[in-house]
């Protein structure tokens, strides 16, 4: 007898049409959960963010307007908590939220929602980058700095520092206080030097970062009058090699300091500058974390959703 085979697609069809629903099912409700659980790690991290300058900056931890930034991208988090260690220029910041993520297919068994939850860690600490630096590098370990960070950076004194000074070599092969900082080497000319001054240069430097200078008082035509009794970012650096116009300064950290008057006449010996160091922060998203404290502090994310270390 001939074998008929009339309906054997829809019988095939039907044995998979159960399987392939539940695949359908699992790929829907599981990209939902993704989704969900990725917005809402991205809402963490940035009110952890968002909590930790306002602890840094204002002094107060887990307030409810850092932590409103949640919802702002579609979040709707069932509990949130937020804790703080430390302190507000050495801390951290953890922010923790759960959020229950509807489902579409799971529905139908019995299982409307899929609950998630991330975490985000931010540290505050010593600035590791800045934008608006001043172009004027100084040494990390001239007296005045090592009083500063001896009295716990909280002396109001104002010093004088030399810009030549034959007996500081600042751990390097070059002697002097302070050194010009070419940021972009270029030309390195007396306007680009005084855009520097008065505004600060807009690229971002790093602690760790080599940048090519001059060591010794810059020139006597370089007027930085109009800068007198405003607070600037002052690179500090350690360890400066070669000589002359091509002098390589290593960034070890940033401080904010008052410049209290400009000595730039005269011979060089007797050109500096009397500045107030001060303590200060960083914020938005140049703002990193490295490098020797010298009062200027940033935040930055040490613990991703349990990826990482905040200690």
């Amino acid at each position: 007898m001939r074998r008929r085979d009339d309906g054997a697609i829809a019988v095939i069809a039907a044995v998979a049409f159960l399987p392939l629903c539940l695949m359908v099912a699992i790929v829907v409700d599981g990209g939902r959960v993704w989704v969900g659980r990725t917005r809402l790690q991205n809402s963490v991290e940035a009110a952890a963010i968002s909590a930790a300058q306002n602890w840094m900056t204002r002094g107060q931890a887990c307030s409810p307007t850092a932590l409103g930034v949640m919802t702002t991208d579609g979040s709707a988090p069932a509990s949130v908590q937020c804790s703080v260690t430390g302190s507000n220029t050495s801390g951290v910041t953890w922010v923790t939220a759960t959020e229950k993520i509807g489902l579409t297919f799971a529905s139908l068994v019995g299982r409307s929602s899929s609950s998630v939850t991330a975490t985000t860690g931010v540290r505050i600490g010593a600035a590791g980058s800045a934008v608006g630096v001043w172009p004027f590098g100084l040494c990390s370990q001239v007296k005045a700095v090592s009083d500063w960070i001896a009295s716990g950076m909280k002396t109001t004194a104002s010093t004088v520092i030399r810009f030549e000074d034959q007996t500081q070599t600042c751990s390097g092969s070059v002697s002097g206080n302070w050194g010009v900082l070419d940021f972009n080497g270029g030309s390195s000319s007396n306007a680009e030097t005084k855009d520097w001054v008065d505004n600060g240069y807009l690229g971002v430097v790093k602690v760790g970062d080599w940048i090519i200078g001059s060591p010794g008082a810059p020139s006597s035509s370089l007027d930085i009058q109009s800068i007198v009794g405003k607070s600037v970012i002052m690179p500090m650096y350690s360890s400066p090699q070669l000589s002359g116009s091509n002098v390589e300064y290593r960034i070890v950290g940033f401080a904010k300091a008052r410049v209290d008057a400009v000595q730039f006449t005269g011979g060089a010996s007797s050109r500096s500058i009397r500045i107030t160091l001060q303590t200060g922060t960083i914020t938005g998203s140049s703002s990193s974390l490295g490098g020797t404290n010298f009062g200027l502090v940033g935040v930055g994310v040490c613990s991703l959703d349990g990826t990482g270390s905040c200690t």
